[in-house]
């Protein structure tokens, strides 16, 4: 069932034999998940197919504030005291994804990451401190078949003792990253907060680690206040 309500939001609306295909499902059985959803308003009928109901944006404010909205003026503070492009991700199944981001001022020159793009989580200090904190199983799943595998192991090693991940032209070219992992009061990894730099201002960029920590730290403690 979720699987169906997973596609009727990133494609809805949707028709119940497109749903049936893609969840690789019967009509029937997609027929009869889409009517049990409709009746608690998670998806709702309309001329072009079935699209979200009005119960998901209830639900959103029963969750509570997103990790994006608790972080976004975190994020904006460490801009304007750095002057650098600072980043949140997020894991999603093998690969990590950008949440949000803020863009640097002050300089011509600004690294940009679109939100929703996705990238291996075996990459790039972001996606390290990600991965640094996950549990092992999921560390393994990430990183079978990946070629230096165990030199990532060591790096991910390095991370959990450092309390940050550096890295340097992994994920684009000409660009530095310091990153520290959202951890919360369970030792849960909720995120990562990124700093980038480009390679033209790389070699200051170890003054803002603690500043990328700090802030990360203040991010999970109003997490945490929820």
């Amino acid at each position: 069932m979720l699987e169906v309500l997973e596609k009727v939001a990133q494609e809805g609306p949707i028709s119940v034999a497109d749903v049936a295909k893609t969840c690789n499902i019967n009509r029937t059985v997609a027929h009869r998940l889409l009517s049990t959803l409709a009746g608690r308003s998670f998806v709702r009928k309309t001329e072009r197919g079935y699209a979200l109901g009005f119960a998901i944006p209830r639900l959103n404010q029963l969750a509570g504030p997103s990790l994006q909205t608790i972080a976004r003026p975190y994020m904006a503070a460490l801009v304007a005291r750095c002057g650098e492009s600072v980043s949140l991700h997020g894991l999603d199944g093998k690969q990590a994804v950008v949440l949000d981001q803020v863009v640097g001022g002050g300089h011509l020159v600004q690294v940009q990451h679109t939100p929703g793009s996705h990238y291996p989580a075996y990459l790039g200090a972001s996606g390290l401190a990600l991965l640094a904190y996950q549990p092992q199983l999921t560390i393994e799943r990430v990183l079978e078949g990946v070629s230096g595998a165990e030199e990532v192991t060591r790096r991910l090693e390095g991370i959990r003792s450092t309390g940050f991940a550096h890295s340097h032209d992994e994920l684009q070219s000409g660009v530095h990253a310091i990153a520290a992992p959202l951890l919360d009061s369970s030792g849960t990894c909720r995120g990562s907060l990124a700093l980038f730099v480009p390679t033209i201002r790389s070699e200051n960029i170890l003054q803002f680690r603690d500043d990328v920590i700090h802030v990360a730290e203040q991010i999970v403690g109003s997490l945490d206040a929820e």
